[in-house]
């Protein structure tokens, strides 16, 4: 190596070195300014998403909550993560081979806000008995179309949007 490519090299170590990492969770400035999709919150806008879980074709759990486009600067911690929470009876074997009971027990299944996108909510979703997480995973939710996601046979987690209030002029 050369004695001006090692000094090229070293100055760009030096400066990887020197140079503040972004930390998971800050956002660059131009991110912070974004506008996204947001749930609940301060969203008084006439648009919203239905969430539907059905287990092997029967419905579980239904909600319909308001979405509304936020700049992420505006959008204010809430004292209490919203949660949406369900129940119903299955045998945890269906959620992988790992789990070894074979007999119905209660499930939990649990729904919040896990990210915010230009054009879609990521909504993370987790299903537990009282001993065990069984799948924590995610599901985008996006305002302008519906969303399915199946990670386990017959377990079905939709998402389709419902626009109210909304005219059009003739």
């Amino acid at each position: 190596m050369t004695p001006s490519v090692r000094l090229l090299f070293s100055a760009a170590v030096l400066a990887s070195v020197l140079m503040p990492a972004r930390l998971p969770g800050q956002d660059l400035p131009a991110a912070r300014d974004q506008i996204v999709w947001h749930w609940f919150g301060a969203c008084a806008s006439a648009d919203s998403l239905i969430l539907d879980v059905q287990v092997d074709g029967k419905p579980v759990y239904s909600s319909t909550f308001a979405v509304c486009h936020m700049r992420r600067t505006e959008i204010k911690p809430e004292p209490q993560e919203r949660l949406l929470t369900f129940h119903f009876d299955a045998a945890p074997r269906r959620f992988g081979a790992q789990y070894r009971a074979t007999e119905p027990e209660p499930i939990v299944g649990n729904v919040w806000e896990a990210g915010r996108k230009g054009d879609a909510i990521v909504l993370g979703v987790s299903f537990a008995t009282t001993e065990r997480v069984l799948l924590n995973t995610r599901h985008v939710a996006r305002p302008d179309r519906a969303g399915r996601s199946e990670w386990i046979r017959g377990v079905v987690l939709t998402t389709r949007p419902v626009r109210r209030g909304r005219t059009t002029s003739n």
